[in-house]
């Protein structure tokens, strides 16, 4: 049981020391509607998405995280949407609810943007009946010797510019997170996570097209994260792609240890479209650093509900 504290706090430590991070995606490309409300109806279509990710796999304690989440148009101007998520790390559970508003602005022929909001509640579960109270160094008061649930209400919102080829992001998570919990509790507090996204597709040959695309999020506390991503799409029909993923010191401190780069790994992608409604995905994480003998896998599955039988999607399985 020591072991399994160890791991926690190391794994705690890595993620952010205080905070808690907002949890990773490596097919968020396909599902956007997780880190930005502003995504609510962009498609054109309803479609629900089920998202399931295990990071170092193997690993005790090593994070999970379960999505599922539901968007669409409302008119021609508006979407809605809502996302469930589940994510576990150590002995911390956190479950959320969001729903989420889009309003989108026509700038020309070609172009929207999207304007969204998301408001929900979050609750967190700390178990500390899986640190053993036999261990008598564990004398902190500040893990309990049983399970603490505590909420928070929380918000988002979000930028999405985009037309058939190109879409830029910009959102902010935990804008009015405040947990409600004892002072004497170890429960991390949520800190507003920054994200900015921005793609384009690139026809190559009738049939072959090019998607570069890069994500950065940022807290201003620890290190910044980046995926810079590549994918190739075949006759419409699958992906093929890679993401560096990497933590960088480019706003925080220089007393940030290096040491603490968890997040240095190669994540390699492939995303089938089954039929015109269905697709299917598989992504997996490689470390780059000392956990690189613990891999990540995740899991998307998607559906899409058409209007009518020939109503196709405003940017069809580009993302």
């Amino acid at each position: 049981m020591k072991k399994y504290l160890f791991i926690s706090c190391f794994i705690l430590t890595t993620m952010s020391l205080s905070s808690q991070q907002d949890a990773h995606y490596s097919q968020y490309v396909f599902n956007q509607l997780v880190i930005n409300p502003a995504y609510a109806g962009a498609k054109g279509l309803v479609n629900i998405n089920a998202m399931y990710n295990m990071q170092w796999y193997g690993l005790q304690g090593s994070p999970k995280t379960l999505t599922l989440s539901a968007e669409g148009p409302i008119f021609n101007t508006m979407g809605a949407g809502i996302h469930v998520m589940q994510d576990e790390l150590g002995a911390q559970k956190q479950t959320s609810v969001f729903g989420s508003y889009a309003y989108k602005l026509r700038l020309s022929q070609n172009w929207r943007l999207s304007m969204g909001i998301s408001v929900g509640i979050s609750y967190f579960n700390l178990d500390g009946t899986k640190f053993t109270q036999s261990d008598e160094n564990l004398t902190d008061p500040s893990i309990p010797n049983t399970t603490v649930t505590t909420s928070s209400f929380d918000s988002k919102f979000g930028l999405f510019l985009f037309s058939k080829s190109f879409y830029a992001g910009l959102s902010v998570s935990n804008l009015t997170a405040n947990i409600n919990s004892p002072e004497d509790v170890l429960v991390t507090s949520q800190r507003r996570h920054f994200f900015l996204t921005t793609g384009y597709v690139l026809k190559l040959n009738d049939n072959f097209k090019l998607k570069p695309s890069i994500m950065v999020k940022e807290d201003f506390k620890a290190l910044t994260n980046m995926d810079l991503s590549s994918y190739i799409l075949y006759k419409n029909t699958i992906w093929f792609g890679i993401t560096y993923r990497s933590g960088a010191r480019i706003i925080t401190s220089g007393e940030l240890d290096n040491s603490l780069h968890y997040n240095d790994a190669l994540v390699f992608m492939v995303d089938y479209n089954a039929t015109d409604n269905l697709r299917i995905g598989y992504s997996y994480q490689y470390s780059l650093n000392q956990l690189k003998n613990y891999y990540g896998h995740e899991i998307l599955m998607g559906y899409y509900f058409a209007k009518t039988p020939k109503s196709r999607m405003l940017t069809p399985r580009y993302f």
